[in-house]
């Protein structure tokens, strides 16, 4: 769970500013959207998928660990993921989100023709964004398959969803702080990396290659 706040948190500042301020544009320009409560309403209808994706996840992480050795595989299969989408947000390698360009391109469309008539529609509107395909929710995710419980891979996407909000709301100021949106991308990188290899070295660990790690009463790996 911190690390879900800490990667909405830190990952919103870079990314989010960069690939949702379009967005926010779009939907300033519908008259809805000068009303508050539509903005707050379309939040929530963003947290909302977040959370029903993060259940989807949660579920089929549970069914995974479930099989016994495969646990071990999985833990470092999920580090080898978590370092490439750290490595994203730096820009060292391409990011997932260019394989769903086809569908990055139908739901502009979509939106641009959606007319919010009111406020529940604004709602509507938040659930679909939710929908967009995103290397940072795309990440999220992955402590969601992680957490091997469908209440606790929704958790963590509703504290991922919740984490995100003030970067969207401040999102036209963050889009002209370069140096602000460089520093929070690096943080990202580094929680990502931290999860990462915690999992890859609990794998491991499973496996007999290293040792168990506690702090404390905390299995580190």
């Amino acid at each position: 769970m911190p690390t879900s706040f800490l990667l909405g948190l830190l990952g919103s500042l870079g990314h989010c500013v960069g690939m949702c301020s379009a967005i926010v544009i779009l939907f300033d320009r519908q008259p809805i959207f000068q009303n508050k409560l539509a903005w707050i309403l379309a939040h929530a209808g963003r947290i909302t998928t977040y959370t029903l994706l993060g259940l989807v996840f949660g579920i089929f992480g549970q069914t995974l660990w479930s099989f016994g050795n495969l646990q071990a595989i999985l833990s470092i299969l999920f580090g080898i993921i978590a370092f490439y989408m750290a490595s994203t947000f730096i820009g060292l390698t391409p990011s997932p989100e260019l394989l769903f360009l086809g569908w990055t391109s139908r739901w502009g469309r979509a939106i641009r023709n959606f007319k919010a008539a009111s406020l529940w529609t604004s709602y509507l509107l938040g659930l679909l964004w939710g929908l967009l395909p995103c290397g940072l929710v795309l990440t999220a995710l992955i402590t969601a398959l992680a957490s091997k419980s469908a209440m606790l891979g929704a958790i963590n996407m509703f504290i991922f969803g919740i984490a995100t909000i003030p970067s969207l709301f401040a999102v036209k100021w963050l889009a002209a702080q370069s140096l602000s949106r460089l520093w929070s991308r690096g943080l990202a990188s580094l929680v990502m990396m931290f999860f990462g290899l915690q999992f890859a070295m609990r794998g491991f660990a499973s496996l007999g290659m290293v040792d168990h790690f506690m702090l404390g009463s905390f299995m580190f790996w």
